[in-house]
């Protein structure tokens, strides 16, 4: 993962970025950001804000976004081999297959699902109590302590 503030490439100067691209895998300043989503070649890329990018586990922002064989872009997921292709690798090893879904399809699908509101939800609730949790056997141990040193 790329530090939120970055050299920017087009202005040749440290700024902040504001959102974060996934499938060019760079934080983007707000200029950038602006010439970003005017490229034909980038409108259809997927951004985030920083705030939210940040947020994601490490484990997330750790997956590959390219193939390993070809170094080209994940485009495709295959059902029937449940796995993430390229267009190389749809012409090369899954071409007797029939049944495809779009990354971005899902991508989409997925973040406006109830389900996904419902588990980021459950999440930060897991979370919040995994605090409680150590705090509370934080202040055990240093009521234990108390009490061993006054004995």
């Amino acid at each position: 993962m790329a530090s939120a503030t970055t050299v920017c490439n087009l202005h040749n100067i440290t700024e902040s970025s504001v959102t974060w691209c996934k499938e060019c895998d760079e934080g983007l300043c707000l200029k950038c950001q602006e010439h970003h989503s005017l490229s034909n070649e980038m409108v259809n890329h997927s951004t985030v804000q920083i705030t939210e990018y940040e947020k994601l586990p490490r484990d997330n922002l750790n997956i590959a976004q390219n193939c390993n064989k070809h170094n080209e872009n994940y485009t495709i997921y295959c059902k029937k081999h449940e796995s993430l292709c390229c267009g190389r690798c749809i012409v090369e090893s899954h071409n007797e297959c029939v049944d495809f879904a779009k990354l971005a399809d899902i991508v989409l699908n997925m973040k406006t699902s109830n389900a996904f509101y419902e588990n980021d939800h459950s999440l930060v609730e897991l979370s919040d109590n995994i605090k409680k949790i150590q705090q509370k056997g934080e202040n055990n141990l240093t009521s234990l302590s108390e009490r061993a040193y006054f004995t």
